[in-house]
């Protein structure tokens, strides 16, 4: 069965998207402590001169969700490969008390 997450990815510098952006959101389990996160689905959104805040619907197999587990979202925007913003925390949805929406708050990449 599917269920979706929601929400908008959004950050804070005055600076307009280029038409080329890319932005990718990702809902990960984060249980284990000391490993890389595994991705259980993702999103693409390709703005085409939108700009922020973007909103986004994720939609994942409910099959795949463990009520124990830590689940976050994650979201980076890049442009030509380029990263430019990134989540910089983490942002726990589904399970635990944890929202299906949530807005994404991203920070400016380090060049």
């Amino acid at each position: 069965m599917k269920d979706s997450i929601t929400g908008t990815v959004a950050y804070r510098e005055r600076m307009a998207l280029s038409p080329t952006a890319v932005v990718r959101v990702q809902l990960q389990d984060a249980s284990l402590q000391d490993v890389a996160a595994i991705v259980i689905d993702s999103v693409t959104i390709r703005p085409n001169g939108r700009q922020v805040p973007l909103p986004f619907t994720l939609r994942y197999d409910t099959a795949r969700i463990q009520p124990n587990n830590t689940y976050t979202l994650q979201a980076r925007i890049t442009d030509g490969g380029r990263l430019l913003f990134r989540t910089d925390v983490a942002y726990p949805v589904l399970t635990r008390g944890n929202p299906k929406r949530v807005d994404l708050q991203l920070r400016r990449a380090s060049n």
